[in-house]
């Protein structure tokens, strides 16, 4: 048995660190604020708030896999609400039924993917085709969306969405289920059978293995490529439709945050840009986890919140520290081979 349990933490090493750190959060906020961490209205929070970057964090995942990385999703994200918000503001007027708003509402979603999909085109071009590296060439278009956004608002939030709009973000499914949480759930079992069940999900881990091999294999990783960033985009195209109907408004620079705060994640969970490697399981164990230290830091009246950006870089370094002992001629990695040879 004690063998057995050796193995499985020698051969799910990141799925071993993520469950040990989830259990110790759990036990810390029980033990400091238990009333209020097992409160119902604690845990609608949590699911209510991570949807938005969750999902961002399941596109962006799509890239590392691949062995690619997007700096720019977030600005793509909010140049395309921004369109999409002043379209349904400019389209829906007073006495207007909810059948029309629906629609409306379908139509501007639509117009966000579209654009989230060109914006992924561009992405897979400038890499695939012109051999930008990946970093370079989306931090070029995050400064582009941003300045365009900027130059379209002036910098200020736009709003004017109707009502039916931004109660997505605060709707409650058979009065206990986030409708966010519910798109989440969606999106990932989408992305785990893509990856999981599809050709598309081996190429991809092949990709992001040896690119070299995968073009010898007949691999069309151009496409590939355009293909991947098209899919990250328009996933965190819905998280930024997500986060509009939650602010009730767009801006230029919302979210962020999010861009770090999604690479944390990835990395936490043993997806590393250098690419093939990598769990969905594990990402939604580092997305919890993520969002209890963030939550948990709001239970604690005399912090400030930004304790938990300090508490997100700790972790990131020390996950950095240990996958790079862990992979390659890392001294842990030395060890692991020498006890199995």
């Amino acid at each position: 048995m004690a063998a057995k349990i050796k193995n499985y933490f020698q051969n799910n090493v990141y799925t071993s660190m993520l469950l040990i750190l989830l259990v110790a959060l759990l036990l810390f906020f029980t033990v400091t604020k238990g009333g209020t961490l097992w409160s119902l209205g604690t845990w609608n929070g949590i699911f209510m708030q991570f949807p938005e970057y969750g999902l961002m964090t399941l596109g962006v995942m799509f890239c590392f896999i691949s062995g690619n990385i997007d700096m720019s999703f977030v600005a793509l994200g909010n140049f395309a609400c921004i369109v999409g918000v002043n379209f349904m503001a400019s389209q829906v007027t007073e006495g207007m039924g909810n059948g029309q708003i629906t629609m409306i509402m379908l139509a501007a979603i639509l117009i966000v993917m579209v654009i989230g999909a060109i914006g992924g085109v561009v992405n897979g071009l400038l890499i695939s085709l012109l051999n930008i590296p990946p970093v370079m060439a989306t931090i070029a278009m995050q400064l582009v969306w941003t300045g365009v956004s900027v130059a379209i608002t002036e910098g200020k939030a736009v709003s004017g969405l109707p009502t039916l709009y931004t109660e997505i973000g605060h709707k409650m499914i058979f009065g206990f289920l986030p409708f966010p949480f519910l798109v989440f759930l969606i999106v990932f079992a989408i992305s785990a059978f893509l990856l999981k069940c599809t050709t598309y999900g081996e190429k991809l881990y092949m990709i992001g293995t040896n690119i070299k091999a995968a073009k010898f294999s007949a691999i069309n990783t151009t496409g590939m490529t355009i293909g991947t960033f098209v899919l990250c985009d328009v996933i965190c195209c819905i998280g930024s439709l997500l986060m509009v109907s939650t602010m009730a408004s767009t801006k230029a620079d919302y979210g962020t945050s999010y861009v770090m705060r999604c690479i944390l994640i990835l990395v936490l969970a043993g997806v590393l840009p250098d690419g093939g490697m990598g769990k969905i399981s594990n990402v939604f164990l580092a997305i919890i986890s993520i969002q209890i230290i963030a939550s948990g830091v709001n239970m604690f009246s005399s912090l400030n919140t930004y304790y938990a950006s300090l508490i997100w870089g700790g972790l990131l370094i020390i996950v950095l520290i240990l996958s790079t002992q862990l992979n390659g001629d890392g001294f842990l990695a030395k060890k692991r081979r020498k006890s199995s040879s």
